[in-house]
């Protein structure tokens, strides 16, 4: 693509979303893109078309500014270059995510956004068409980034030791472990999700964050090729892929109230983190302000591939977040149920 019809694919693939953009060309080189959602939130993102750039901290910062000073709730930098070790610290620490060519192309594969990617893409492109499984009626490139990278080997090692273990002590039943937590609680004789035709997928848990008063998270999980939630609404995994449904009861056991952001959860599966889905029943689920002692109900769809068996529910770090505990607790339920 030339670097305008990259900023054109970028802004349409975030109209997916059902955002109304609108681009103008700030300093030679580098575009805005303004988004606003029927919800009232706004949306500010920085594309960086160039393929032979490092971002570095200081537009990173302006963006930083800007959307502190005209409230803007969501803050995106995109590029086809790369980041600085600044930029990425302060994208970080502010809550910019930051979206490289690399998580630009996962998320392609992912969501499967072939029609957009064939409108757009010439060239080089066809490499990634090439690859796109069929589309699906749920784009998301505002999907945000965890604030943990996609894992090292050692990570992805950790992961499924954690997977072998609990699958060792329950023979295929579902745990919840915590890394650095203490010890797993009681098994439940009847975890509901894997004896009555719910999943396929053994689910574990674990939180990679540090130890300290944070949120208690209460957990179940069921996978499945299609959903219905609450209010009546059928989803369908992609072709190829099954749907990992985690209910969450979330109680904050901090002594101030906290903030717990988008990004703080990802389903670890074949070596990949996985961010959740979006879904229009629970677009809007985070940020959500936790009193003390309060609790919220959350559940989140992650996609994997239909002939994976096993994956880890992640609790990820972040530089201002509370610590996360998992705990399993077979009584969650959201409403959301198998179709």
């Amino acid at each position: 693509m030339a670097d305008r019809e990259f900023v054109d694919f970028v802004a349409e693939i975030w109209q997916r979303r059902d955002w109304a953009t609108e681009i103008t060309e700030d300093d030679p080189g580098e575009y805005l893109i303004t988004g606003d959602r029927d919800n009232g939130a706004r949306g500010l993102m920085l594309v960086v078309p160039a393929k032979d750039v490092t971002v570095a901290g200081n537009p990173v910062q302006d963006l930083v500014d800007i959307c502190e000073a005209k409230n803007v709730d969501i803050g995106v930098v995109v590029t086809r270059g790369e980041f600085s070790a600044e930029a990425r610290q302060i994208g970080d620490a502010n809550d910019i995510y930051l979206v490289d060519s690399e998580l630009l192309e996962e998320t392609l594969i992912e969501e499967g956004l072939v029609d957009v990617a064939e409108k757009y893409g010439s060239g080089e492109s066809a490499s990634i068409l090439s690859r796109l499984p069929l589309p699906t009626a749920l784009p998301a490139i505002l999907r945000r980034p965890s604030a943990l990278p996609i894992p090292t080997r050692a990570l992805s090692i950790l992961l499924v030791v954690v997977g072998v273990a609990a699958v060792a002590i329950i023979g295929m039943q579902s745990i919840g472990l915590g890394i650095g937590i203490g010890t797993p609680g009681p098994i439940p004789d009847d975890v509901p999700g894997f004896d009555d035709g719910k999943t396929d997928v053994t689910v574990t848990a674990a939180s990679l964050t540090d130890d300290g008063d944070g949120v208690r998270v209460d957990w179940n999980a069921f996978s499945k090729s299609a959903i219905v939630t609450g209010n009546e609404t059928r989803y369908e995994a992609p072709p190829g892929t099954t749907f990992v449904v985690v209910q969450m009861n979330v109680t904050n056991e901090h002594i101030e109230p906290i903030v717990l952001r988008e990004g703080r959860f990802g389903f670890s599966a074949n070596d990949t983190v996985h961010g959740p889905r979006p879904v229009e029943s629970n677009a809007d689920q985070l940020p959500v302000r936790i009193d003390p002692t309060a609790s919220e109900t959350l559940w989140f769809v992650f996609t994997i591939d239909a002939d994976e068996t096993s994956g880890t529910l992640l609790g990820l770090p972040s530089e201002n977040g509370p610590p996360i505990r998992f705990e399993r607790d077979p009584s969650v339920e959201t409403g959301v149920e198998p179709a």
